[in-house]
């Protein structure tokens, strides 16, 4: 008998007397790995605080893989809270007393040579509320009770608040006070886990009344004026706020209104009401109602009109008898019951009968007085009263006053009067003479108003910024270009040029600061320094160039420092640093410090950059600097390194790597949408979200369900706390590859784009 070993393959020659061989093969396998897991563990596990946390999962593989827990990218090991046990093809992490800080995803990674495979746990620590968030806002405060307003607490406990101890709602009205003693007030968030810690307000609150002066608003059925028939009810409604209530009086032609069978009063806070049932004529006039307290006094009045039929008429003559006819006159009633009287009703009788005949009944012979319509140029539009324009119409005129003429008032004026018997109208043509309108720019062009006459000249005037003097250059132009002389080379200049007719010099037009005989310019600001290495009295300072060098070289920087909250920046360097890193030395042990630069050409020294973050002055260990966190922060950098890390005919795994900045704010977690070839439609880009059920914090997803016959495009961005990154983009995915086919026949074709907004 006799055997052979052959590399991982052992081969075994069995010799028999009937001289028959048997060879027998034994092959060493590897087999990827795979996980187990609850699904309930993947939809979400949630807990209260202190209870344990299990999270078991079975693993397969050949040979047996290995495991690793991660938590917001920390490998877990097992000390302090953290137990984790494997054993062969099983592991589990347990947290014997679970804290809400343990909310969030745990990865389990399990590896062997053939492979890894990685899956997402989420778990949810339900405790008690985080306080109110303050300041918290007295809105009110009376001797009775006082208004309070907070924010809901920050952290909900991982469970909806359900209520509050002083009220179940951010606003609440707390009773019992008593008036001049003060009161201290605090409020702890509910949820169905337990109260929160209590957020106190800073200050004592002094129980005393708001005054606030009245204010009476006249309901829109009768604002202005009310018209009622006689016998009607007169209603007069309106809305008085004040505090305390005020006192409500009524009056009628400046004379106090009181109560009787035909008129209520009904003050039902804010509603305020004066009823006069069965209206009659001398109901009409102007009522007014007032409301006072402590802290004021307010008025509002109505126009009341009751219509009913006119009075008798006045002075009654005949004159003219003869034995056929005789002219009657009268004079028009004292009262006309509210309206124009449109007619007359003459009746007669003989002295010897009772009864009365109808001579005429529609004796209308009197001037109609015309609508008189004011209008400007083609405008059909009418002209109203205003501040500057009273309008007066008597019974053979119109008047149209305008008070201080302005040049836009110049123009046709049209005025139109019509009755019933026809329209006529005239007109007048009105020039407003004034000084010549602003120059539309310095290339001095004619200005679109003249003033109404021929413009003479222009004036042209000069000032240099420094001095903010203005002189004249010269007021005899005539053209609409001038050249102005004298200038003195790298001195800054301003220009103003304004027209100038019969009426005076127009407003003038200012040019942009321009700098006398040269085209180049100081440099623009540099990014805000860094500080690249700390130590108790000193630092190391690092800056970038600027963008621009204003066409001149740079020369150097200068450097200037302040302590953190000071206002005053001083210099650190006297002449300018030839390199963009300099070593401040000098410093104060254990003090917090910023600096900012500017970049310095032969024309002068640019801007200052923006300040750096805050370092304190101390000695640290390498690699650790001491910090306070700057308020720069953004959305982050988008992700890079996109690529495909696998695929089948129906899904695809993609897999990139982090931000190269995180926007100077934690990334929490990534976003993976995908879009079909052909589904952009008019209001939807097409583009759909792929981890839906929770936020992606791992670098790789795998986007299943594909169908084969389709193009796909995927985009992946990052966020932090401040918002989403631009997006790292593949582009037309066509997919024709199955793992169980040999490699020989995959056909993957992709290609990336470069990030763009989403």
């Amino acid at each position: 008998m006799e055997f052979f070993l052959i590399a991982n393959a052992v081969s075994v020659l069995i010799h028999r007397p009937e001289n028959i061989i048997i060879l027998l093969l034994f092959c060493s396998l590897s087999v990827p790995p795979t996980i187990e897991v609850d699904v309930k563990l993947i939809e979400g596990l949630v807990v209260k605080a202190g209870a344990a946390i299990a999270l078991p999962a079975k693993m397969t593989g050949i040979p047996i893989p290995t495991a690793r827990w991660v938590t917001d990218d920390k490998e877990i090991t097992s000390e302090g809270r953290y137990h984790i046990e494997t054993a062969g093809s099983s592991t589990i992490l347990s947290i014997p007393e679970s804290q809400r800080g343990d909310t969030g995803e745990y990865i389990l990674t399990v590896t062997n040579p053939a492979g890894s495979k990685t899956v997402a746990l989420h778990v949810t620590v339900l405790d008690i509320p985080g306080p109110p968030v303050g300041p918290i806002n007295i809105l009110e405060v009376t001797p009775d009770y006082m208004v309070i307003q907070w924010r809901a607490p920050k952290d909900d406990g991982g469970t909806p608040i359900i209520s509050y101890v002083v009220e179940k709602k951010d606003v609440k009205k707390v009773p019992g006070f008593i008036e001049g003693m003060e009161y201290r007030i605090r409020i702890r968030a509910t949820n169905k886990v337990g109260d929160s810690e209590p957020r106190d307000l800073a200050e004592t609150i002094l129980a005393k009344d708001i005054l606030v002066p009245p204010e009476v608003v006249v309901d829109a059925s009768c604002r202005d004026s009310l018209t009622v028939r006689a016998g009607q009810i007169i209603s007069l409604i309106t809305r008085v706020k004040g505090r305390p209530d005020p006192e409500i009086t009524w009056t009628k032609d400046a004379r106090a209104v009181s109560r009787d069978k035909r008129i209520e009063m009904n003050n039902n806070y804010p509603l305020c009401e004066l009823v006069i049932s069965d209206a009659v004529r001398s109901d009409y006039g102007k009522y007014a109602i007032n409301a006072k307290n402590s802290s004021g006094q307010a008025q509002a009045t109505i126009i009341v009109n009751v219509l009913d039929t006119p009075g008798a008429c006045q002075n009654l003559k005949v004159a003219y008898v003869t034995k056929n006819s005789g002219m009657v006159s009268w004079e028009n009633p004292e009262d006309n019951g509210g309206t124009e009287i449109n007619q007359y009703l003459i009746e007669c009788r003989q002295s010897s009968q009772r009864g009365w005949t109808v001579v005429s009944n529609d004796c209308t012979k009197r001037l109609i007085k015309p609508d008189v319509k004011w209008t400007r140029d083609e405008s059909t539009k009418e002209i109203r009263k205003g501040p500057r324009l009273q309008i007066e119409t008597g019974a053979d005129f119109s008047k149209l006053l305008i008070t201080g003429a302005r040049r836009t008032d110049t123009g046709k004026y049209v005025v139109t009067a019509s009755n019933s018997a026809g329209t006529s109208s005239a007109h007048a043509k009105l020039n407003v003479l004034d000084r010549p309108g602003p120059i539309n720019d310095l290339k001095v062009s004619v200005p679109e108003d003249n003033g109404g006459c021929d413009i003479y000249n222009y004036i042209i005037e000069k000032c240099e910024t420094k001095r903010g003097v203005w002189s004249v250059h010269s007021n005899a132009v005539i053209t609409n270009k001038a050249n102005v002389t004298r200038l003195i080379e790298g001195n800054e200049y301003v220009f103003r040029v304004r027209a100038e007719n019969k009426m005076g010099p127009g407003p003038a037009v200012e040019s942009e600061s321009i700098v006398a005989g040269t085209q180049f310019s100081v440099p623009d600001a540099p990014e805000a320094p860094e500080v690249t290495k700390i130590a108790k009295e000193e630092m190391t300072v690092q800056w970038s160039e600027p963008e621009r060098d204003g066409g001149k070289p740079i020369t150097g920087y200068l450097l200037e420092k302040r302590e953190e909250h000071a206002v005053r920046w001083s210099p650190v360097n006297k002449d300018p640093i030839p390199t963009t890193r300099f070593t401040v030395t000098g410093l104060l042990p254990l003090h917090d410090y910023q600096y900012r630069v500017k970049a310095v050409n032969e024309i002068g020294n640019g801007s200052p950059s923006k300040p750096s973050c805050a370092i304190t002055a101390k000695d640290t260990n390498p690699g650790i600097h001491h910090q306070h966190p700057c308020l720069f922060t953004e959305p982050p950098a988008p992700p890079t390194n996109m690529k495909v890390l696998d695929s089948t005919k129906s899904s695809i795994t993609l897999g990139w790597t982090k931000p190269v900045s995180d926007g100077g704010a934690p990334i929490i977690g990534y976003v993976v949408e995908i879009r079909a070839q052909g589904s952009v439609k008019k209001g939807d880009d097409g583009w759909k979200r792929c981890n839906v059920a929770a936020q992606l914090i791992v670098c790789e997803f795998t986007v299943s369900s594909l169908n084969n016959e389709l193009v796909y495009e995927f985009r992946v961005s990052a966020q932090n706390q401040v918002g989403m990154s631009l997006s790292q983009f593949t582009a037309f995915l066509f997919l024709f590859h199955s793992s169980l086919e040999p490699l020989e026949h995959t056909c993957l074709f992709y290609f990336f784009r470069q990030a763009r907004s989403l």
